[in-house]
């Protein structure tokens, strides 16, 4: 699209999601924010949520 910016919106978006990353105290936290993150920033099809699910799975399931 003409006139958009792609660098400056990386930008804008680490901005606004970087102090909620910094105020996670815990790696329970930040995870959080980051699947807050991403599901604020990819489509629902896109390839990530499938690994995402997979990996989560198997580490739940080793867990018991």
């Amino acid at each position: 699209m003409p006139g958009k910016d792609p660098e400056r919106s990386k930008r804008l978006t680490a901005e606004l999601w970087a102090p909620r990353l910094n105020d996670a105290a815990s790696p329970r936290a930040q995870a959080i924010v980051l699947i807050d993150l991403a599901r604020a920033r990819l489509t629902d099809d896109d390839p990530m949520w499938s690994s995402l699910a997979q990996q989560l799975g198997k580490y739940l399931k080793a867990k018991g």
